[in-house]
C-alpha cells in the first residue's frame, strides 16, 4: 500500500510491517533508539489525517498536545493506503567543519604521489610492450623498479598510453602502481579522512599535495536506524545474517552518499579520490567490514582482529578509485576502537611528558592515560546520555536543540541552535541545564528536584516550572506551543545522566588509582570528541563528570579521533606511529572491578567530588 511522505515523497509498504519497518527498508530518516520496541519514545511522526487511536505506547511516551496534534510512534502504526506522514526533518548542524578548519599537517607525507611522463613510441625499432615501456621509463624517472603490474593496469595500459599522445600520469603508493590517467594530472591528488561514530559519519577531503582541507561533510549514520548504541547493533547484527549485512550496507551507504555530495559540491571526482583513512570504536570496524560481532559483547570480550588494516576500495565497497588505498586504525579491544587511537593521534599533547588523561566523549565514552611508566585505556559503560538518548527530550546536536541554559529568580534562558524555537535538549543543553539547576536549588547534590510547595528558597517563578508528571516530577526548561510540547527535565533524566557521568568519573579514578598516582597528579586532562568542544570545564566539575582538578587543567580539543584520521592521511609516519600505540596501551576491562563499582556509588552525586 502507499504512504506519502511529505512533501513529496511516496513509498510503498508491506502488509507485514509496521510503518518504523517501512521507513527504514526506504531508509528515510526515524530515531529508533529502542530497535522498535516502543520503550524509548523517540520515533515520533505526525499522522496528517485520521491518525489512529493512540496505544499503550504512545499515552505513555506522547503528552496531549502531541496526540492531539497526530503525533504517533513509528513503531506502533499499522500503514494503511492514503496515509500522510510528516517526519521530523530537522537539518544536522554541521559542527564539524569549523572544528577541521585550519587543520595541515606540519609534516605531508602521504607516501603517495603521481608522476607525469612522456614515453617514447613503439617503432620497428623499439618493439617493447606497452606495460615494459612504461615500467621502464618510470624506473628512469624515479629509480626505483615496479616489476608486477596489477590486472587492472595491464587491462587499460595501452588505451590510456595512446589516448593523449604517449602522455600519461602514473600514482604510486610505496611499491605499488594503483592508477594510470591520460594526460598530465600530477596535480589532482586527493585523499578523504573518515570519522564513523555510532551516531554520525564524517567525511574530510584533503589535497594532498598541497595539504589544504577542501570539504568537510558529515551525516547521521544510517545504522542509528537499527539502534541508538553498539550493543543494541550488536544484538540486531547477531540475530541473522541478513541483519549483519544490512548493517554494512548502511554505514557503506552512508560514506558513500558523502562521497556523492563531496564530488557535487567541489570540483573533485569520486576516481581521483587514491587513499583513505578511517576511525572508529570496535564495533564500527567490524560491521564496516563485515566481520563477526557475536563476541564483542559477551565476555571475555573478543574481537575478530584489533591490528591496523589495509583494503582496497573495491574490496570494501566504496565509491572512490577502486584501486585507492584504505586504511583503518587499529583498535585496542572490544570497546576501545580505532577512533581511541585516532584521539590520541589526533590530541598529540597527551603524548607528552607527565601525567596525561583522555577522555573521548560521545555515544560511547573511552579513557585513556599516559604516565612516563604506561599507558592504559579502558571503555566505561556511560551509555548515550550524552547524546541525547534516553532523555525524555534529549535529541542530537540539530537545529531547535536548546544547547545552553541560564537560571535566574527571573526564569530560564535558553540558547537553541538554528536560533529557532527549541523542540528538545542535546547534551551540552543538558549538562548546563543539570548544573544551572542545581545551583539555583531546583535540585540537590543527589539529584532530587525540589518539592515546590516546600521550596521557600526558590522564586515563585521557578517554582511554577516544577511540576508532578506520570511518575515523577519535572522541570520546565522551555513552553511549548500549540503543536509542540514543553521542553523538560525529568527525574529520570537526571538520574540517566548522573549514571553516565558517575561512569566516566569512576572509570577516571579506576585507571589513576591502577596507574598509582592521584587525580592531582594529573598534569592535564583533555576531552575530545564534537560534541566535548561545547562543554565548559566549570558545568563539567560542578556535576562531577570529571574529578575536582584545576579548571586550567582541562582542554577542549573538538573531534581529535577525526584529526587523528587525518593526520594519518596526510603523514604516513603517523600511519605507522598508530600501530605503536596498538602494541603499547594496555587494556583495561571494567567489568566487574570491585574498584570501579566502589568508585562509581560515590560518583553519582551531582557535585564537585574529590
Amino acid at each position: 500500500m502507499e504512504i506519502k511522505i511529505l512533501p513529496n515523497r511516496v513509498i510503498e509498504s508491506k502488509d507485514t510491517e509496521t510503518l518504523m519497518e517501512a521507513l527504514i527498508r526506504h531508509q528515510l530518516p526515524v530515531d529508533n533508539i529502542c530497535n522498535g520496541k516502543g520503550t524509548c519514545g523517540k520515533c515520533k511522526v505526525r499522522v496528517m489525517e485520521n491518525p489512529s487511536v493512540p496505544s499503550a505506547q504512545d499515552l505513555k511516551h506522547l503528552n496531549e498536545v502531541e496526540l492531539q496534534a497526530g503525533f504517533r510512534l513509528a513503531c506502533t502504526v499499522v500503514p494503511e493506503e492514503g496515509m500522510v506522514i510528516q517526519l521530523n526533518f530537522v537539518e544536522s548542524q554541521d559542527r564539524k567543519e569549523s572544528a577541521l578548519l585550519g587543520m595541515k599537517a606540519s609534516v605531508l607525507d602521504p607516501r603517495v604521489e603521481k608522476i607525469c611522463l612522456t614515453i617514447s613510441k613503439p617503432s620497428l625499432e623499439d618493439e617493447r610492450g606497452d606495460w615494459d615501456r612504461l615500467a621502464d621509463a618510470l624506473s628512469t624517472s624515479i629509480g626505483r623498479s615496479y616489476n608486477s603490474p596489477s590486472l587492472y593496469i595491464l587491462n587499460k595500459v595501452s588505451d590510456v598510453l595512446r589516448a593523449d599522445n604517449y602522455v600519461l600520469t602514473v600514482t604510486i603508493f610505496e611499491n605499488e602502481i594503483l592508477e594510470i590517467e591520460q594526460g598530465d594530472t600530477a596535480k589532482r591528488l586527493y585523499g578523504v579522512a573518515v570519522d564513523i561514530g555510532t551516531t554520525s559519519v564524517g567525511l574530510a577531503l584533503y589535497d594532498l599535495i598541497e595539504g589544504d582541507l577542501i570539504k568537510v561533510v558529515s551525516i547521521e549514520n544510517e545504522q542509528t536506524a537499527y539502534g541508538a548504541d553498539v550493543i543494541s547493533r550488536i544484538s540486531f547484527a547477531k540475530e541473522s545474517q541478513e541483519n549483519a549485512l544490512a548493517m554494512r550496507n548502511a554505514v557503506r551507504r552512508t560514506i558513500n552518499h558523502l562521497l556523492k555530495e563531496l564530488e557535487l559540491k567541489t570540483d573533485v571526482r569520486k576516481n581521483e579520490i587514491v587513499k583513505m583513512s578511517i576511525v572508529g570504536n570496535t564495533t564500527m570496524h567490524h560491521l564496516l567490514i563485515g566481520l563477526d560481532v557475536s563476541h564483542l559483547a559477551v565476555s571475555p570480550f573478543v574481537s575478530v582482529c584489533n591490528r591496523p588494516l589495509e583494503f582496497s576500495a573495491h574490496e570494501l565497497g566504496v565509491e572512490i578509485n577502486p584501486q585507492a588505498k584504505i586504511f583503518l586504525l587499529p583498535n585496542i579491544g572490544s570497546f576501545v576502537g580505532g577512533d581511541t587511537v585516532g584521539a590520541i593521534a589526533g590530541a598529540p599533547e597527551v603524548l607528552e611528558p607527565g601525567n596525561h588523561l583522555l577522555i573521548d566523549l560521545g555515544t560511547n565514552c573511552e579513557l585513556f592515560l599516559k604516565t612516563d611508566n604506561l599507558m592504559m585505556a579502558c571503555s566505561t559503560a556511560a551509555g548515550p546520555a550524552f547524546e541525547g538518548a534516553g532523555i525524555a527530550y534529549g535529541m542530537r546536536a540539530k537545529q531547535g536543540a536548546i544547547e545552553s541554559v541560564s537560571i535566574t529568580d527571573n526564569g530560564v534562558n535558553c540558547e537553541v541552535i538554528g536560533g529557532q524555537e527549541p523542540i528538545g535538549i542535546c547534551g551540552s543543553g543538558l549538562i548546563e541545564a543539570i548544573d544551572e539547576m542545581k545551583r539555583a536549588g531546583v535540585i540537590n547534590k543527589q539529584g532530587k528536584i525540589a518539592v515546590p510547595e516546600t521550596a521557600d528558597h526558590l522564586s515563585v517563578e521557578l517554582r511554577n516550572r516544577i511540576r508532578t508528571a506520570v511518575k515523577a516530577r519535572e522541570f520546565v526548561l522551555a513552553y511549548g506551543t500549540d503543536q509542540r510540547s514543553d521542553v523538560t527535565i525529568s527525574q529520570k533524566d537526571v538520574g540517566e545522566l548522573q549514571l553516565a557521568k558517575g561512569a566516566v568519573c569512576a572509570g577516571i579514578k579506576t585507571l589513576v588509582e591502577m596507574a598509582g598516582i592521584s587525580v592531582a597528579e594529573l598534569d592535564s586532562v583533555i576531552l575530545s570528541g564534537t560534541f566535548a568542544t561545547y562543554l565548559k570545564a566549570n558545568n563539567i566539575l560542578n556535576i562531577g563528570l570529571v574529578p575536582d582538578i584545576p579548571p586550567e587543567k582541562i582542554k577542549m580539543v573538538g573531534n581529535a579521533a577525526h584529526v587523528g584520521a587525518i593526520r594519518t592521511l596526510l603523514n604516513h609516519r603517523e600511519m605507522n606511529m598508530t600501530e605503536e600505540l596498538y602494541r603499547k596501551i594496555r587494556h583495561i576491562e571494567l567489568g566487574g572491578s570491585a574498584t570501579f563499582s566502589s568508585y562509581f556509588m560515590n560518583s553519582l552525586y551531582l557535585e564537585r567530588l574529590s
